[in-house]
């Protein structure tokens, strides 16, 4: 499966799961069209996210899962992609994805009295540390007291780490071997209008 069929099918899901919707005529695109192009221009620019927000949400996927002996987040294009998918999310969702990136901006410019992208990297690396493993120093029988850090954390660490590895990088990284177990849907194969009246 390639980028412009898991962009297809995970935002057409989602909007699909999240509205009802009349039916709306499909967008015309010419044979070959590949959609992933779109993420992969050098001119891109988020639809949904503001500029620092898709620069923090750069930092803090590479923080994530970083370019080791394989590309990391940040190769996936894992910004661009969540970009996307936020479209076609209900408000709810979106709300709650743009608190936690607020949320680390806030305990960030509260701590070091910078915003997450301006830190030197061994501060990013603490406060992300300090977010994923707030217990840390907790000792037995001790009230843990709830960290709102951890949840806004938590969201935007699965939103990450879903869209990576529903990238083509990151299914190579599970094992994928770039074939489809069913072929590749060319589409319908009828001549304009064949099926009009085919429920009527």
């Amino acid at each position: 499966m390639n980028r412009r069929d898991l962009l297809r099918t995970t935002v057409l899901g989602a909007i699909g799961a999240g509205a009802a919707a009349l039916p709306a005529r499909a967008l015309d695109r010419p044979a070959g069209y590949d959609a992933s192009k779109e993420l992969e221009a050098a001119d891109w620019k988020p639809l949904f996210l503001d500029p620092h927000q898709n620069q923090t949400l750069i930092v803090l996927s590479d923080l994530i899962i970083p370019s080791t002996g394989t590309p990391g987040a940040k190769e996936a294009l894992v910004n661009r992609f969540l970009d996307l998918l936020m479209c076609a999310e209900k408000p709810e969702t979106q709300r709650e994805f743009v608190a936690a990136l607020a949320y680390l901006d806030g305990a960030c410019l509260e701590r070091y009295k910078a915003a997450f992208v301006y830190l030197p990297r061994d501060q990013q690396l603490e406060i992300v540390a300090l977010f994923a493993y707030p217990h840390t120093q907790q000792t037995w029988g001790e009230d843990i007291v709830e960290f709102p850090g951890h949840h806004h954390f938590e969201n935007l660490k699965q939103w990450i780490v879903g869209a990576y590895y529903s990238s083509p990088i990151g299914l190579k990284e599970i094992g994928w071997d770039g074939t489809f177990p069913h072929g590749v849907f060319s589409g319908c194969q009828h001549a304009d209008g064949e099926h009009s009246n085919s429920s009527q």
